[in-house]
């Protein structure tokens, strides 16, 4: 019993040492596959993160789509109060037109945040074309000129800033036609949009000498740059003495080009509306322009 005893304990002990073998063939194996396990959990935020990211933009569309509605329906809104105020009443000064410009003004500005982002000021560049009849022509340059327009911010004036992106962002030509001793005035042709629902206007953001503001009553989408301080000629209760508190909308400051090509546009052979178009300077592309993280400015495109 002794011998089957001792060849049954060889047996076992075998048996034994082969399980110890086995098991520390299987610890690289285990540990590899809670390193996987481990860089799987890992990588979970990193995946949750970018479906959030998808979302959101998801939801950024959506919300640019809602906002659009709302803006579209508040402005319908304060168009109509402003065709039925009484003689007398006017829209700076209404409860219900005050009311209504304020709700239309803050949905504008969500709007302009969810299409343009969150970092201001947005800016507008213009390509310019000076034509032959122009004085000077070959000496200063030639055919060519470019403008950078800076918006005002929107905390002050949304509607008129969200009015000229309109306009380029639907630009379908135009030009200066209007060559006066205060002002240069553009006409523009953008399909679908409309003049401003309401002669918005901010005493922080005054006419001086460079700025832009909309032309007309009901003013824009034409629109002239300023060549002096027209802060009175434009300001409050300046273009007709029926309302004594409506002004022309300023909406922005002409920030490269004022010295050197607005100043060409002065040479411009004409006083006054100009009938020769050929006497024009024409503003061949108008370019939306935003600022990234880093503050520096690129070309806006539309989300797709």
């Amino acid at each position: 019993h002794g011998s089957s005893s001792v060849g049954g304990g060889d047996g076992d002990g075998d048996k034994l040492r082969r399980s110890v073998t086995n098991a520390a063939d299987e610890v690289p194996a285990i540990t590899k596959t809670d390193e996987v396990l481990k860089t799987k959990a890992a990588q979970i935020p990193q995946q949750q993160e970018a479906a959030a990211v998808v979302q959101s933009n998801d939801n950024d569309k959506l919300t640019e789509e809602a906002l659009v509605q709302e803006v579209e329906r508040l402005d319908a809104e304060v168009r109509q109060i402003k065709a039925s105020l009484p003689q007398g009443h006017f829209m700076e000064t209404d409860p219900k037109g005050v009311d209504a410009s304020k709700r239309l003004q803050e949905a504008t500005r969500k709007l302009l945040k969810a299409r343009y982002g969150a970092k201001e000021p947005f800016r507008v560049r213009l390509d310019l074309e000076f034509q032959p009849t122009i004085a000077d022509f070959e000496k200063d340059g030639g055919k060519n000129g470019h403008i950078l327009i800076e918006m005002a911010p929107s905390e002050l004036q949304p509607h008129s800033i969200f009015t000229y992106m309109e306009v380029a962002r639907n630009y379908g030509g135009g030009g200066f036609h209007r060559i006066a001793g205060h002002v240069l005035q553009v006409q523009v042709r953008a399909p679908g949009v409309k003049h401003l629902a309401f002669q918005e206007y901010s005493p922080d953001y005054p006419h001086k000498k460079g700025t832009v503001g909309y032309a007309g009553r009901p003013s824009g989408p034409a629109w002239y740059v300023s060549l002096v301080n027209n802060a009175r000629n434009h300001g409050p209760g300046s273009q007709q003495k029926a309302n004594p508190h409506e002004a022309d909308s300023c909406f922005g400051t002409v920030i490269e080009g004022f010295d050197t090509d607005v100043q060409r546009i002065r040479k411009v052979d004409g006083d006054g509306f100009l009938g020769d178009h050929k006497k024009w300077v024409l503003i061949n592309k108008m370019q939306i322009m935003v600022p990234g993280v880093d503050g520096e400015y690129t070309e806006w495109k539309p989300k797709t």
